[in-house]
């Protein structure tokens, strides 16, 4: 069992090898697409697989699956959805690619080129949110939407339809993500257990009940519960049992 959170980005999974499905309202198991695209995550969710499965996943910058397909974020926000319905045959094409490559290094390498090329012509070339969001991250999401309303000089109206638009999230839940993953970077790189609430007041969080709330909301388990569950896949991506 594999469960996926938000982690602020937009992302790219191909199915190299296997199948993964993921339970559909009624309760039943779905097959996923064999290249599929999520939007921003209003919710985690819970993927498995019974086999031997191999993926490759491309995280887009939070504004980046907007510029390159031109589709506004919030279109595709909490969506699991085919790639071949939002990029069209060009995409079996990179998948087919890397199923015959043995090398992690070049499908990497291939996948960078690919986008690389994409990105020189994108379907949308404003990218009016890119210094807001490089401040909220070295920030660490420490501010707040009025903070950020002096910084741009929009309204909080203007404010709301871009990052609705380009990220697919209102300003004050992507500061919500960007300072739980920053709480996320701190615990994980000290596997700490019993300053949590120290690192909590670290990371913006004014008590640990504030903490734990967020934390479960997103992730569905606790900051303990996550500290000793299996090793992350990735910063957003873990096994579970």
């Amino acid at each position: 069992m594999l469960r996926l959170f938000s982690d602020g980005n937009t992302g790219l999974v191909f199915i190299i090898k296997g199948q993964l499905k993921i339970k559909n309202e009624e309760g039943d198991d779905r097959a996923l697409p064999s290249i599929f695209v999520y939007g921003q995550l209003d919710s985690y969710r819970d993927i498995n697989s019974s086999a031997d499965t191999e993926i490759l996943i491309v995280v887009f910058h939070p504004y980046g699956f907007f510029r390159l397909s031109g589709l506004p974020a919030d279109e595709v926000k909490g969506q699991i959805i085919d790639a071949h319905l939002l990029c069209g045959n060009h995409i079996r094409s990179l998948a087919d690619n890397l199923k015959a490559i043995t090398s992690y290094t070049q499908s990497i390498l291939t996948i960078e080129a690919y986008f690389a090329e994409l990105f020189e012509r994108p379907a949308n070339n404003s990218n009016q949110l890119g210094r807001v969001v490089q401040t909220i991250v070295q920030i660490k999401g420490q501010t707040t939407v009025k903070g950020l309303i002096n910084l741009t000089g929009h309204s909080e109206r203007k404010l709301e339809r871009l990052f609705q638009a380009s990220i697919g999230l209102s300003p004050g839940k992507y500061l919500q993500i960007v300072r739980l993953h920053h709480f996320l970077s701190i615990v994980r790189s000290k596997q700490v257990l019993e300053s949590l609430t120290m690192v909590g007041l670290e990371s913006g969080y004014y008590d640990q009940a504030h903490l734990i709330h967020h934390f479960k909301q997103t992730t569905g388990m606790t900051p303990t519960q996550y500290l000793l569950s299996a090793n992350p896949l990735t910063v957003n991506l873990l096994t579970v049992n």
